[in-house]
């Protein structure tokens, strides 16, 4: 008896990603790697912004790195939507898949003949998902909005920064990844629901509702003390002691005393064990309440080591504690490299790339990953595929669009 072969997770499940920049990219990457197969709609002879970022130095103009980093495992197709012709194929795509995804402008698709109205109407069990700033409805739809101003929009920058300093954006687009991993998660959910009840589902992502809702859990002193969190640099308002301390290398090194339990072996550790004995330190409360000064004596013992030195010590002990490393380090350190994070790629024009892939280890199946698409590279391939085009017609079609790589 031969046995049943496994498959991904999402394996038959059809996207049309209609996606840009982060926050769209991100969600369908997601999707792609629990095996969806996503089409992703691109504009004739311009294709995603990203793909004209420049690129970084050392690198040619043909290395789209930025684009590389966010559109993994994905066919692209080049339509130009302000054609007639274009938005009945993008439609006749779109009643074929299961899952329409954008993130453009509120209205922006619809008046490009792709909003979930007519969409659904073409397909009764659609799954349509909307990303933007501040969502479809609501006084500040209309406003445009990027990371940045996401993260000021949430209160994120609020807390973020020196306390005598000024607020801060923090140095990567977290609001980008987390309203595309919530959109992402809706998705998966829409599609069981799709599947179990036979309708259509519409979802309406707010980057800002996003970002608000993963900052919930340090939210409750605004909400039911009614008081704002100060800035505090690299200290927890919460603990002490926890910052980041630079040691006698010039590295930095961040501790972090979670409860009580951890202090004495911290203590141990740095070598004070008269510490752990002060009855005015013993507690969360006492030491929050001295933060500044606990935080100082423990920055004047990790000066005298290096932070190899400190990291052995501290975890010795099984303090949370951690070397504060740059991107390159962190692609290096010996955990990332044995979980098999970074994917190596073979691109049509760049050769060797390097992507981050999926950030989990499971039993399920896992897809294929494939390197970011060419601008159109699959136009040809999927109208001959989903819509059953004649192979010279659609290859005629793909040069018209700017295809590349026909």
């Amino acid at each position: 008896m031969n046995e049943k072969k496994a498959l991904p997770p999402l394996d038959g499940i059809r996207v049309v990603d209609m996606t840009q920049v982060i926050a769209g990219p991100f969600c369908s990457t997601m999707l792609a790697d629990m095996g969806a197969e996503l089409v992703k709609i691109e504009r004739a002879h311009m294709g995603d912004d990203t793909r004209h970022m420049g690129p970084y130095k050392g690198r040619e103009a043909e290395d789209q790195d930025y684009f590389f980093a966010n559109n993994r495992s994905r066919k692209s197709i080049a339509l130009d939507l302000k054609e007639r012709r274009h938005q009945k194929i993008a439609q006749a795509l779109v009643g074929k898949a299961n899952v329409f995804v954008e993130n453009y402008a509120p209205g922006k698709v619809e008046a490009l003949g792709l909003g979930w109205k007519k969409l659904k109407a073409v397909n009764p069990r659609l799954v349509y998902c909307s990303i933007s700033g501040f969502g479809q409805t609501g006084p500040n739809r209309n406003r445009p909005a990027l990371d940045p101003i996401i993260q000021a929009a949430s209160g994120l920058m609020s807390v973020t920064g020196e306390p005598s300093g000024e607020p801060m954006q923090i140095g990567a687009p977290v609001a980008d990844a987390i309203a595309g991993m919530n959109a992402a998660y809706a998705i998966v959910n829409a599609i069981r629901v799709a599947e179990r009840d036979g309708e259509g589902q519409y979802i309406d992502i707010s980057m800002q509702d996003a970002m608000i809702a993963a900052l919930g859990p340090r939210m409750g002193q605004t909400l039911n003390a009614n008081e704002q969190p100060p800035r505090v640099g690299n200290a927890n308002p919460l603990r002490a002691p926890s910052d980041i301390y630079r040691a006698s290398d010039g590295q930095y090194v961040s501790i972090i005393c979670h409860n009580d339990g951890f202090w004495s072996g911290i203590c141990r550790a740095l070598g004070k064990p008269e510490w752990g004995l002060d009855e005015s330190l013993r507690t969360i409360a006492q030491r929050t309440g001295r933060r500044d000064e606990v935080n100082e004596m423990v920055r004047e013992v990790i000066k005298t080591r290096t932070a190899d030195e400190w990291i052995t010590l501290l975890d010795a002990e099984r303090v949370p504690v951690s070397k504060v490393l740059d991107y390159g380090g962190a692609h290096a350190d010996s955990q990332v490299v044995h979980r098999g994070l970074i994917r190596n790629f073979h691109h049509p024009k760049s050769g060797r790339i390097r992507i981050i892939g999926p950030p989990w280890i499971t039993t399920m199946e896992e897809t294929e990953f494939f390197p970011p698409p060419l601008l159109g590279q699959h136009t040809a391939e999927v109208l001959v595929d989903w819509l059953g085009w004649e192979r010279d017609e659609a290859e005629h079609f793909a040069k018209d669009v700017g295809a590349e790589g026909v």
